[in-house]
Order: C-alpha cells, then sequence, then structure tokens
C-alpha cells in the first residue's frame, strides 16, 4: 500500500512539474508580448516625435493649408495608432498578470505535492525504523535465552 501511494504521488509530482513549465513557457511568452508591444509603442512614439519636429520646420517657413491639412489627417492617424498600441500593451500585461497567477498557482500544487511525498517517505522510514528495532530485540532476547540456557 506504501508503495502505491509513493507512486501516485511522485506520479502526481511529476505532472505539477510539467504543469510548472508550461505555465512558465506561458509567462515568459506574455512578457515577451509586453515587451514586443511596448517598443512597438515607442517607436511609434518616436516617428511622431520626429514628424513633429518636421512639421514644425515647415511652419517656421510656411506651409499651404493643404500641407496643412495632409499634417494633420497624419497626426490624428498616427495618435490612434499610438492609442491603439497603448490597448494591446494593456491588454498584454493583463495576460502576464493571468500566467503570473496560473504559474503561481501550479507552484504551490507541486511544494504540496513534495511536502506530502516528503512526509510519505518520512513515515516509511519511521514504520522500517520501527520493524528493524523490532527485529533487533528479537534478536537480543534470543541470544540473551541461548546464553542463560
Amino acid at each position: 500500500m506504501a508503495t502505491q501511494s509513493t507512486n501516485v504521488l511522485s506520479m502526481l509530482k511529476d505532472i505539477a512539474a510539467k504543469e510548472v513549465e508550461l505555465a512558465a513557457k506561458a509567462l515568459a511568452q506574455a512578457m515577451k508580448m509586453v515587451d514586443e508591444a511596448q517598443s512597438k509603442h515607442d517607436l511609434l512614439r518616436e516617428y511622431r516625435q520626429e514628424y513633429t519636429d518636421n512639421f514644425n520646420k515647415l511652419l517656421a517657413t510656411g506651409i499651404g493649408a493643404e500641407v496643412y491639412q495632409n499634417f494633420q489627417n497624419f497626426f490624428r492617424k498616427l495618435d490612434q495608432a499610438i492609442a491603439g498600441q497603448q490597448t494591446v500593451i494593456e491588454s498584454a500585461k493583463q495576460q502576464v498578470k493571468v500566467q503570473r497567477t496560473v504559474w503561481q498557482e501550479s507552484q504551490r500544487k507541486k511544494l504540496s505535492y513534495e511536502v506530502l511525498s516528503q512526509r510519505s517517505d518520512s513515515r516509511a522510514l519511521k514504520v522500517e525504523q520501527k520493524k528493524d528495532q523490532k527485529m533487533m530485540d528479537e534478536f537480543a532476547m534470543r541470544i540473551s535465552r541461548t546464553g542463560r540456557s
């Protein structure tokens, strides 16, 4: 019976370890997505700043109404892209939170199985030690009986 429970605990520990590994990979992937989304956002903001600088230089020299309108339309679309990318970042950050929770839960489960396994091993060791002690006591009793006869 002890062997069967040990095998079950071992199997559960292995499954939990695989779950932790998968959760860690998912968390790493989610974190990578945040980094990539942030990089794209930063790139869009830099791009906007460059165009703002160019626009300001052109304003200083004077531009026509059509060019001015084109720049304004372009800035509006660029601002929409930046806002959209900010939404992507927030969504990716939320996914990191979810994946971190999943990883933490799988870690807790794995540690629980490890504790149960250690307790089971400890109990089995105590039972084995008691058996050994009993055998030694019986052996010592036999020797003492044989010595008296």
